[in-house]
């Protein structure tokens, strides 16, 4: 980036309407009023919610379309097999995803 193109330092707090010594109190109060906390809203869904999401998209309509599919005809053996992958499939991927919210979760708690 050549020297001209990087932008002033006077001029960013400027645009900021700031300055090295931060927000006033009231700039700061307008600012939150309007455009709200700088936080992320969590949205919590319940532990059903995520397992039954599990059995939702491509892949999984692929697995319930062979298992309908495998029923119809009247392979249970096949059938069976089916729904087993799909619910081990399913129960795999809802471990993974409570893990993973659950890391979120305490790394959020210990930034507080």
């Amino acid at each position: 980036m050549a020297e001209q193109d990087k932008p002033n330092l006077a001029d960013e707090f400027k645009r900021l309407e700031s300055s090295p010594e931060g927000l006033t109190g009231s700039t700061a109060s307008n600012r939150l009023k309007q455009y709200g906390p700088n936080a992320l809203e969590e949205k919590k869904t319940s532990k059903l919610v995520q397992l039954l999401l599990t059995f939702w998209g491509p892949i999984p309509w692929l697995i319930e379309i062979a298992a309908i599919l495998s029923a119809i005809i009247e392979h249970w053996a096949d059938f069976t097999i089916i729904l087993f992958m799909l619910v081990l499939n399913s129960g795999i991927e809802f471990v993974q995803s409570s893990k993973a919210a659950d890391a979120l979760a305490a790394l959020k708690s210990s930034m507080h």
